[in-house]
């Protein structure tokens, strides 16, 4: 994997990018306690490849994702802020050096680092980074909060005890619809619990 320093970081994931390579573990007592949103700011990848893709996906939306977006940058060299049209969704490879673009894309080149995760190929929304959930599984996050900002790792939904099975997925909707006094019809919970519990979401 050829690593690469992008001189035009997203202001949020600029910690994340110029750290990734040499990534470690803030202490448990010094990481913040932050409000994670399934679909929002965190997502678990997904347990199995995607069907056209090959690549194991964390977007929020998946095959929804937009094909193009506008994010924030700052040249780190001029300290020029712009707003620039990039790809909705990334194809990352994470191996032991960490999770890196594999090929150029505007705004970022190959081998722009995104984080770190299990080996393998993953898809990424853009404007989000990857890391670990409090379980070890590879997670995405928005570019603002989550292990590489000093927060918490994502602690998932889920029962794993009760993984792979249909009491997994009941067992989540019942506890957040006990807690929400409404039936869970949100779309990326939904699917973050189906993920999570590794459950077809099809």
């Amino acid at each position: 994997m050829n690593l690469t320093t992008n001189p035009k970081l997203i202001f949020g994931l600029a910690a994340t990018l110029i750290t990734a390579v040499t990534a470690s573990n803030v202490a448990t007592a010094q990481q913040r306690e932050v409000d994670y949103v399934v679909g929002e700011n965190v997502f678990n990848c997904s347990t199995t490849k995607h069907r056209s893709i090959g690549s194991y996906d964390c977007r929020p939306a998946g095959d929804r994702t937009p094909r193009i977006k506008r994010l924030p940058f700052i040249d780190t060299q001029t300290g020029a802020k712009t707003l620039e049209e990039v790809p909705g969704s990334l194809n990352v490879l994470c191996d032991q050096y960490g999770c890196a673009t594999i090929s150029n894309q505007p705004g970022f080149p190959k081998g722009t680092m995104m984080g770190k995760g299990a080996n393998g190929y993953f898809i990424v929304e853009s404007g989000w980074y990857l890391g670990y959930d409090s379980n070890g599984h590879t997670t995405a996050y928005r570019g603002d909060v989550g292990p590489d900002r000093g927060d918490a790792p994502y602690e998932p939904l889920v029962n794993i005890a009760k993984y792979g099975t249909d009491a997994c997925y009941d067992d989540a909707v019942n506890a957040i619809e006990s807690r929400t006094g409404a039936p869970l019809e949100e779309y990326y919970m939904i699917r973050q619990i189906l993920e999570e519990c590794g459950l077809p979401t099809q």
